[in-house]
């Protein structure tokens, strides 16, 4: 996530069809991960004609400039839920723009907004006055385009807000909900649920991990990474968290709302050894 919690407001110079002119802006709002502009007149601007775009935002500290360089519709998201931008700030030393993210595992450098922001100890707190910009390789990002949209709901009515944010802490094996991390980049995984968003999948040398709610693990069977922390580690740190070797039982773990599985080093060197 890049470390921006903007008030929705300030002005925005946003190109008119009309070569040389621009509109004055009247309100920009975050509505699921678009950046919905409103000019003067009413207008509300079409998500193309944001390209080029510059929005004077507040971070607390400050305002600073942020350019829209491209504006696309996520492929993973077809149903268009998911919208996903270039965008640029302008280094105060030299006065060149550059990209704020950084590459994801695919190489892109794309974000989006989400309405609300994110406390050092990685709790999602709602606003209607503030959002936070994620980038496509961070965990709050991957989460809304697994398909835990913190703006939507389940058929039954039940917000995935929690579920995003049982997502953004299991990504991370943030196990005591503390906004620590105890994985390394690139670690791949595989994230389910019981609602169906995400389907368990089998995987060669994957076993179950652990079961997440919004405050982090509820049940660990082990740890992602024994090298980062062991399971004695995890006791030491978050007593509170309980350990279950038993996967089945673990997997079980009432009140769940994302459930994973990972690389068992076991499984590993028993292939390796045969």
């Amino acid at each position: 996530m890049v470390a921006i919690a903007a008030a929705i407001s300030g002005m925005v110079a946003v190109p008119a069809a009309d070569a040389g002119s621009r509109h004055a802006i009247s309100s920009i709002s975050v509505v699921g991960t678009r950046f919905e502009v409103t000019t003067g007149d009413g207008r509300v601007v079409p998500q193309d004609d944001l390209v080029g775009a510059v929005l004077t935002i507040g971070d607390g500290q400050g305002r600073m400039p942020l350019r829209i360089d491209a504006v696309e519709t996520d492929l993973r998201n077809p149903d268009g839920g998911i919208m996903l931008y270039t965008m640029s700030s302008r280094d105060v030393a030299s006065g060149e723009w550059r990209n704020i993210c950084e590459p994801d595992i695919e190489g892109r450098r794309m974000g989006f907004p989400l309405a609300g922001t994110w406390t050092q100890d990685g709790r999602h707190l709602p606003s209607d006055t503030a959002f936070s910009i994620t980038c496509t390789g961070g965990a709050q990002a991957k989460c809304a385009r697994f398909g835990y949209r913190p703006w939507e709901s389940l058929p039954d009515g039940t917000p995935l807000w929690d579920h995003h944010q049982a997502c953004t802490r299991m990504i991370r094996a943030d196990y005591c909900g503390d906004g620590v991390g105890h994985t390394r980049n690139g670690t791949p995984i595989v994230i389910y649920d019981r609602n169906g968003i995400q389907q368990d999948e089998a995987a060669p040398d994957m076993s179950f991990e652990a079961a997440w709610g919004a405050n982090g693990a509820l049940c660990v069977s082990r740890t992602r990474i024994p090298d980062v922390l062991t399971m004695e580690g995890l006791a030491a740190i978050c007593p509170s968290v309980r350990q279950q070797p038993q996967a089945a039982s673990c997997e079980s773990q009432a009140g769940a709302l994302i459930l994973n599985r990972s690389i068992d080093p076991r499984a590993v060197r028993a292939a390796a050894s045969r």
